[in-house]
């Protein structure tokens, strides 16, 4: 590398290197540029310069790295160096990895062990190696949580320039906007400032804008007067991966995911805002014991970056929280090495950046990665042109003339060509010993399967042997015992044509029944009623008329009247209830111990335990004489609401999590953890379609139409619609975005589908005229199950907590 001083036009040469930091995998983590700067070079490199460098580099940040003239010399004693960080605009006083790249390079790369502080324009850093080429470095630190937020800012502007830019730099989604304007603002040092932005999901984070730039430079206000004042200040957006946890002598663990979004970039890894991160973590929840917080930085952008910081807090004098210690830690990997004085052999620029390059190197790296160096800008050949220089021949810098100084450089190349062969040769080992680990296992599991398979034929070929012995005085049946499959008997099996033929006939000419709810009646449902049942950890809701049953994992399910508001009677089932139906005046329970038990007027008039698991699912036949259940055991089972016994049952490939009738009665759906919906013939369980959600399934309801079910699986934010008469993705009729969903209802006209989740209960609206859906209702009411009540002119809803609440319009 070449740069030009202003106090002389001759130009010096200068070595640089390039790694990724946070990262061990060369292309991953985030790039940085570290210039070396010998103590005799030092006076011709002015600011100005190391800033035009750092913008000729285009990374986040480059590095100038003092040294002295000759680092190889023993019986060194000076332990600090320099370090000068800057951006692509301006210098920084710290920066979390520029300073962790810098350490990697002193204490593994150069080896330069009797170096242990790296001095920054913040403070003096110490560093020191720790396992596995990792580095740790102590942190400079002032905390200080600023008093203002960006909303409060807001909320103070009157029309102007500034209230513009802010709501335009804003995210186009209301829960992101939301957190970006009551995120707290914290310095980590004066002049390194984040607005700390949680999100409640990896969907609203991979949302975040690129685009949504902001000039907090222009924000008067929002940091605290004074000293705090100025300086770098971004957004960071993060959301938590996993609840606290005990690590080691009492300190929490916690995990984030997290993007720096800002300036009109994005950036790979932020070590500075994962320290302020941690840092406000530990102020906040009081960490007296201390923490530790693994941050994954960089995945939307295809550069995974792994960065840890760890922290100790002390208690002030007036009760205020302090961080004490603040680490930040890390590993990094060399990418390329330059030691240049020559102009290039065949130059050519970048239309789009300006960057000039080597023709056949920039060629090469284009063929590989399609994008220009250091930047996520799309390059192609096409858009390099040559540029036309003088050939001169440059003489050889001064430290190349002799044969000791270049015996010494070759010397120095060949060293670090047998270290990165040492580490190839060890990672390729490592590789191996993998492998063959691997294969060991997949070996053993692929016996392991070939026996219980074996295992299984053999059972079910004992099985279909077997016959069914009458009582005594009776004789022997003869029937074989069905293993695989049973279809309804003929009796049953004629009761669902006739269902099917009366119900599909009625629908076709079905008005919608007079007093139905409107539009304008589903927009002014509210909370009328809030009651708190006996029952915890609900986990199912069902209605009959006015009462609502409502079961849980205490082994209970407990009544309720929807018209007194108030909660009847509780009746006991025994064991963990998982799922609730009313059968007339019967309350029908399935168990996590795999029963189904029938209770009416208080006594328990049945029970059956068919399946070998948990049962996670229940459904009644519209016919009412059949009753399904489903479970993790991969069985569907049938019976007869007469005698609750089992009239059918089939096997599956996958653990079942919830189950449906079609509205017609001859469908039968189940939803299954592999993220299948599975569509049976009700008389005969033979499979007829399959769709996929993509997600284990929550739970999935029939739509009155007679052709769409809408379903939800487990960690979505949406509900998909299917179509029974397409197939693949053609299936999918419409997504609709409600926030995570764990019950779903769908109203006797098909016109409403109701939601129920953590964030509210919802109602989506199929507006059939302009073939569009709208949501007239959206409450921040949290539940798990929901259904609708008379005429659709009402909601009953239950939370985890068994709280029942019912929305109707308030007149009514």
């Amino acid at each position: 590398m070449m740069a030009s001083s202003s106090s002389s036009s001759q130009p010096i040469t200068l070595t640089y290197l390039t790694v990724d930091v946070f990262t061990s995998t060369r292309y991953l983590g985030n790039p940085l540029a570290v210039v070396l700067i010998p103590a005799s070079l030092r006076p011709h490199l002015t600011q100005d310069t190391k800033q035009l460098i750092a913008r000729e580099f285009n990374f986040s940040e480059t590095v100038f790295l003092h040294t002295l003239d000759d680092e190889a010399r023993d019986g060194l004693t000076s332990t600090s160096r320099e370090i000068d960080i800057f951006t692509i605009e301006e210098e920084l006083p710290f920066a979390g990895h520029p300073t962790v790249g810098t350490a990697y390079l002193v204490l593994n790369h150069f080896g330069w062990k009797h170096v242990d502080t790296l001095v920054t324009k913040a403070g003096p850093i110490t560093i020191r190696p720790t396992t596995e080429g990792r580095v740790k470095a102590t942190i400079p630190h002032a905390v200080r949580v600023h008093r203002q937020t960006l909303g409060g800012v807001l909320n103070g502007q009157k029309e102007g320039e500034v209230k513009d830019m802010i709501e335009a730099a804003l995210s186009d989604d209301a829960e992101i906007r939301e957190a970006e304007l009551n995120g707290p603002v914290v310095s980590i040092v004066r002049g390194m400032t984040f607005l700390l932005v949680k999100l409640p999901s990896l969907d609203h984070l991979a949302k975040v804008p690129k685009a949504k730039r902001l000039d907090f430079s222009k924000v008067e206000g929002l940091l605290d007067k004074g000293e705090w004042e100025g300086g770098f200040v971004s957004r960071y957006y993060f959301v938590p991966m996993e609840g606290e946890k005990e690590g080691e002598n009492g300190r929490k663990e916690f995990k984030f995911r997290t993007r720096m979004v800002e300036l009109g970039f994005e950036d790979p890894a932020t070590g500075s805002a994962a320290c302020t991160l941690a840092s406000y973590l530990t102020v906040s929840g009081r960490e007296m014991g201390g923490a530790r917080f693994e941050v994954t930085q960089g995945v939307e952008m295809g550069r995974q970056s792994e960065i840890e910081v760890e922290t100790t807090a002390v208690e002030g004098e007036n009760g205020e929280v302090k961080v004490k210690d603040l680490y930040l830690g890390g590993t990094a990997v060399v990418v390329t090495k330059g030691i240049s004085g020559e102009v290039p052999e065949e130059p050519v620029v970048s239309r789009k950046t300006g960057a000039v390059f080597e023709k056949r190197l920039i060629e090469k790296y284009i063929q590989e990665n399609h994008k220009e160096p250091g930047t996520d800008e799309e390059l192609d050949v096409e858009d390099l042109l040559p540029i036309k220089t003088n050939r001169i021949v440059r003489p050889r810098p001064p430290q190349f003339t002799s044969l000791p100084s270049m015996l010494k450089a070759f010397q120095d190349e060949w060293d670090a060509l047998v270290l990165e062969s040492y580490n190839t040769r060890q990672q390729l080992a490592r590789t191996r010993e993998e492998l063959a680990t691997a294969l060991y296992q997949n070996d053993a599991a692929v016996r392991v399967i070939a026996r219980l398979t074996k295992e299984r034929d053999e059972a079910r070929e004992a099985l279909s042997r077997l016959t069914v012995t009458a009582s005594a005085g009776g004789a022997a049946t003869g029937d074989a015992m069905a293993v695989d499959s049973e279809g309804l008997p003929e009796a049953l099996a004629a009761h669902v044509d006739e269902v099917q033929a009366e119900k599909q006939k009625g629908r076709k000419k079905r008005p919608v029944p007079e007093g139905w709810a409107t539009t304008d009646d589903i927009s002014a449902l509210q909370q009328t009623a809030y009651t708190d049942l006996p029952v915890t950890q609900a986990t199912s809701l069902a209605l009959n008329g006015g009462y609502a049953a409502v079961g849980g994992l205490d082994g209970k399910v407990d009544l309720y009247s929807v018209e007194a508001k108030a909660h009847e009677r509780s009746l006991e089932v025994g064991e963990p209830v998982t799922a609730t139906v009313w059968i007339g005046n019967k309350v029908v329970s399935a168990t996590s111990k795999g029963s189904v038990k029938a209770v009416e007027g208080g006594v328990e008039t049945g029970s059956v335990t068919e399946h070998a698991g948990a049962v996670t699912g229940l459904a009644v036949h519209p016919g009412e004489q059949i009753l399904a259940s489903v479970g993790v055991d991969k069985g569907i089972i049938f019976y007869d609401l007469q005698s609750l016994q089992r009239v059918a049952r089939v096997y599956t490939d996958a653990e079942l999590t919830s189950c449906a009738f079609h509205p017609d009665g001859h469908l039968f759906a189940a939803g299954t953890q592999s993220g299948q919906i599975e569509i049976f013939d009700t008389k005969t369980l033979q499979r007829m379609a399959n769709f996929t959600l993509g997600a284990p399934v929550k739970t999935l309801v029939f739509s009155e139409n007679g052709f769409w079910f809408a379903a939800t699986g487990v960690g979505q934010s949406s509900v998909t619609v299917f179509d029974l008469r397409k197939e693949g993705d053609a299936a999918r009729a419409k997504e609709l975005q409600t926030g995570d969903v764990s019950g779903l209802a769908w109203d006797y006209t098909g016109q409403y589908l109701a939601t129920a989740g953590s964030q509210g209960v919802t109602v989506q609206q199929y507006v059939k005229a302009s073939k569009s859906w709208t949501e007239p209702l959206r409450t921040s009411t949290p539940a798990v199950a929901v259904q609708w009540g008379d005429k659709a002119r009402q909601l009953v809803a239950v939370s985890k907590e068994g709280v029942v609440s019912v929305l109707e319009p308030k007149s009514e």
